[in-house]
This record gives C-alpha cells, structure tokens and sequence, in this order.
C-alpha cells in the first residue's frame, strides 16, 4: 500500500483538537499538546497540521493562546476530507506493473487485478466520504 502513517495521525489530531475544543479546555489547542499527547513527532505534527490547514479543515493562530482548532465543524469534515489533504494524489495500489509474459490470457488477468484494485479504493473512498467527524467524536461518549 501506497499510503501513509500521516493519514491516521492526521484523522487522530483532528479528533483531538475537536474534543479539546468542544469540551473548553481551549480556544487554539497547542501544537506542542497535540504533538505530545498523540505521540506524533513535532516535526510530522507540523506537516500535518500544514496539510490540514491548507486542506480548510484546520485554522492556526500564532502566538501565546496560538495553536490549532476546526476550521469547520466536525459535522462538516468528513474522513475522506482529510484523506485527500494527506494523500493528495497518492493511489492507495500501484497499478504500474509491467509483467514480462505476453498474450491475452495474462493481459486480461492484469486488467483484471487492475479492475478489482481501483474498485476496493473507490469503495473505501465513498465509506470515507459518508463518515464525517462528528460521527467518530460520537462513539467516544
């Protein structure tokens, strides 16, 4: 698989700068308690907080209350929303392999393996599309 660690370090910040927010520990939740609480190097947290924040789903605020909150709320952000701002471009399968046989037989069986690869990350696409935020934060409480 193509896709990264980010991706699910990047749904786990989301989640926890929503509940620090909604719950009113904080207007701006730190990078540094995001990075120490989600054991996510600082240098990772801040490209993903990077990705996040250009992606719209996060907004950032510089100085001593600075750090990070939902541009949007939760029920607005869906799991495939942060999917595509940490693996913008990225296929979940790589479907460049040239194999060395010829013919018909082994063509179609790669078109084949082609066919079910794309349709096993459209299918986890549109179940990350239909899951938002909000529904995750829910099954915590």
């Amino acid at each position: 698989m193509s896709y990264s660690l980010a991706f699910s370090q990047a749904i786990f910040t989301v989640l926890f700068v929503g509940d620090k927010v909604e719950q009113g520990f904080y207007d701006f939740v730190p990078t540094k308690e995001v990075s120490g609480s989600l054991n996510i190097p600082n240098p990772t947290a801040v490209k993903i907080l990077g990705s996040l924040a250009s992606a719209g789903i996060i907004e950032t605020r510089e100085g001593f209350r600075g750090g990070v909150r939902l541009a949007k709320p939760p029920h607005d952000i869906t799991l495939l929303d942060v999917f595509t701002a940490i693996e913008t471009g990225k296929p979940m399968f790589r479907l460049d392999h040239a194999l060395r046989v010829s013919g018909e037989k082994p063509s179609r069986a790669q078109q084949s393996v082609f066919t079910i690869l794309s349709d096993a990350e459209a299918a986890m696409k549109s179940h990350l599309a239909q899951t938002t935020i909000a529904d995750v934060l829910a099954t915590l409480y």
